[in-house]
């Protein structure tokens, strides 16, 4: 079958020497040139915080929101204990050193773990005394040497870089914010060095109550545990009993009496107000 030539579209009104439809006015209906962008510069532009600093946000605000909802946790900075939380976006951590409380804040949990570290490392906090230290300071004590107790207990709590802030070792005894450490120590000294106190509630109950706001010293201690032992030795006497005076016999018994027995109960009787007047 012989090839037919592809004749013109004719007809319905179509014109060969049309150039086409102006699409100038119409942008949306036009092709996109291959290198332009899509985005129109006539708009506000596109909101990229969402991978940027705004997700770092959000992501932080997350981690704190987790951080408050766990509760706090215990961090040990050498023998001291700090609880360390997360409230109100800041991270803060609470804790008692040598008897003096320190509390820290930080933005974030590094930056306070940070801060501990450094106090850590200082040299010029008070030392936990060891079970070796403690027991020697114990039997200087019991040797009734409280000074020489005492001051062994000193030098191995007071790092020398503390002791060197002070002119005066009067001044570390004087120092208002050593003094939870130098009454702890006194009474761990007094303790050992009397050999009739026992520890117990009753006790740090009255000597509390005793001792009140004056410092401690193992004088005030002394007098505390002298009165603590006179109230509970002290005898409580109960009320006398009275005695019930004998039965006095009535006419109805005097007549059937004998004249013995009624010469012997005159007697008693008048023995008994005899008794009585010498009363």
């Amino acid at each position: 079958m012989p090839a037919t030539k592809r004749e013109r579209i004719t007809g319905l009104g179509y014109d060969p020497n049309f150039g086409g439809i102006d699409l100038s006015g119409c942008p949306s209906a036009q092709d996109w040139p291959k290198d332009a962008s899509f985005i129109d510069d006539r708009f506000a532009p596109m909101d990229t915080t969402g991978s940027g600093h705004g997700s770092a946000g959000l992501k932080k605000f997350i981690a704190e929101q987790a951080a408050e909802g766990e509760g706090a946790s215990v961090v040990h900075v050498g023998d001291n204990a700090f609880r360390v939380f997360s409230k109100d976006g800041q991270w803060h951590a609470d804790g008692e050193v040598g008897g003096k409380r320190h509390r820290y804040s930080a933005p974030d949990r590094d930056a306070l773990l940070g801060k501990l570290m450094k106090l850590a490392a200082r040299r010029d906090t008070i030392k936990k005394l060891s079970e070796l230290q403690l027991l020697e300071v114990a039997r200087i004590a019991g040797t009734g040497d409280r000074v020489a107790a005492i001051n062994r207990y000193l030098e191995y709590a007071v790092p020398q870089a503390l002791a060197d802030k002070y002119d005066d070792p009067n001044e570390i005894v004087n120092d208002p914010a050593l003094r939870t450490f130098m009454d702890s120590a006194c009474e761990y000294v007094w303790l050992n060095s009397r050999l009739d106190a026992t520890d117990s509630e009753d006790w740090q109950d009255y000597k509390a109550q005793f001792v009140g706001q004056r410092p401690v010293s193992c004088a005030l201690l002394d007098h505390a545990w002298s009165e603590f032992s006179s109230s509970r030795n002290r005898l409580v006497f109960a009320p006398s009993v009275k005695e019930e005076p004998e039965p006095q016999p009535v006419a109805a018994d005097i007549e059937n009496m004998t004249d013995a027995e009624i010469d012997a109960t005159y007697k008693g009787v008048a023995r008994s107000f005899a008794q009585s007047g010498r009363r």
